[in-house]
């Protein structure tokens, strides 16, 4: 028996209903992550060659089209539940071209879409139109964050296994540093764990020590880590296209009376946030309590986020942020991320992610936990 709707990783049920409520004729996902989600099926090359596009067209009333260049069409059909697969030669016939066959055929080339307008290169929309210049256009993204923001118990069970593997990569990367040791050759360290412990790429790795803490992207360099030194890093990697995001801090030796004295305090605003991660709060109102908090305490707060729901993105919503108003639900993820920073000097590091259940939230920290700093001999 073939792959059906329901084999997906993602809700597509509840994707379906969406459209049948929305205004739109159709929706189209045209980004790496939506066409994965809605088709089920990762297509490497769509992120590596940004002119070979994948399209699907959801209809509002039929089943939806798949739309691929026709040296992935194998692997395609292989690996999607979704039947109707329409192809397009590279070099010989241009896939909006091919979209725009799609709608006439649909009668709704003159209709109202909805497609990834943050995604969709200004080239293809032009393009689109030219074909169709009746056709209404309008954001597709709120539809589908709207759906993607829950996640099915098959993904959850793959963001916490990603972030689980970061974790055990970040402690053998952290603990087998070494006086000495460039930034660059931890980083290294950390990136060969990610991928041993199951990560098909690394997305980020921004690991650094000294007064490089004070970065929050910095790559990694050439410094050598001294005795007494911070080692920091914000990175995470792709696992069967899901992403991880960890935040980690080590110490090179003894702790100081100062490292001490922040990391207690960062423990509090992560713990008070995090205790707070429950059905019914909003972004919004975490951040202010990061912020409030975080001041409280006498550390300054100059961000802008403080966490970020995860999945096929890096960043997905509800953010932590002060203009996120959308309540945290059953089913949702997040990660929590505070950090202080002194211009100069040093910077602290943590981030972890955090389930939203009926009642107490669930930590996921579990090899790499952190309640102390960490202190590599």
């Amino acid at each position: 028996m073939g792959k059906t709707m329901n084999d997906a990783m993602g809700d597509l049920a509840h994707l379906e209903r969406a459209i049948a409520a929305s205004p739109y004729d159709a929706v189209i996902a045209v980004s790496p992550e939506n066409v994965r989600y809605v088709g089920d099926v990762h297509i490497d090359t769509q992120r590596r060659i940004r002119d070979r596009l994948a399209i699907i067209v959801w209809p509002k009333h039929g089943k939806p089209v798949f739309l691929v260049c026709s040296v992935e069409a194998g692997y395609v059909k292989l690996n999607t539940w979704i039947a109707d697969i329409r192809t397009y030669q590279e070099f010989v016939l241009e896939p909006v071209v091919a979209l725009a066959d799609i709608l006439h055929e649909m009668k709704i080339d003159s209709g109202h879409v909805a497609i990834e307008i943050e995604y969709f290169a200004a080239k293809y929309y032009n393009a689109l139109l030219q074909q169709c210049p009746k056709l209404k256009v309008s954001a597709a993204e709120p539809l589908f964050a709207g759906v993607r923001m829950f996640k099915t118990a098959r993904e959850k069970t793959r963001i916490i296994h990603a972030f689980h593997a970061t974790e055990k990569a970040f402690l053998k990367a952290f603990s087998s540093a070494k006086v000495g040791d460039p930034e660059r050759a931890v980083a290294i360290r950390l990136a060969e764990s990610m991928l041993t412990e199951g990560a098909d790429q690394v997305t980020s790795n921004h690991c650094n020590a000294g007064v490089n803490t004070c970065f929050p992207h910095m790559p990694s360099s050439d410094y050598r880590i001294r005795l007494g030194d911070i080692v920091k890093s914000d990175s995470g990697g792709m696992f069967q296209q899901y992403y991880s995001n960890v935040g980690r801090t080590a110490k090179m030796g003894k702790p100081s009376a100062e490292d001490l004295s922040v990391w207690k305090k960062l423990r509090e605003v992560h713990h008070t946030v995090i205790e707070q991660c429950r059905i019914g709060k909003t972004g919004r109102e975490l951040f202010e309590l990061a912020k409030q908090t975080q001041q409280r305490l006498g550390l300054d707060f100059t961000y802008s986020h403080n966490g970020h729901s995860i999945g096929l993105n890096g960043h997905e919503h509800p953010i932590i942020g002060p203009h996120e108003n959308i309540p945290y639900q059953l089913g949702m993820i997040t990660t929590v991320e505070t950090r202080a920073r002194f211009p100069g000097k040093v910077g602290y590091h943590m981030e972890d992610i955090i389930e939203i259940t009926e009642g107490a939230p669930i930590w996921h920290a579990k090899y790499f936990p952190n309640e102390e700093l960490l202190v590599v001999e």
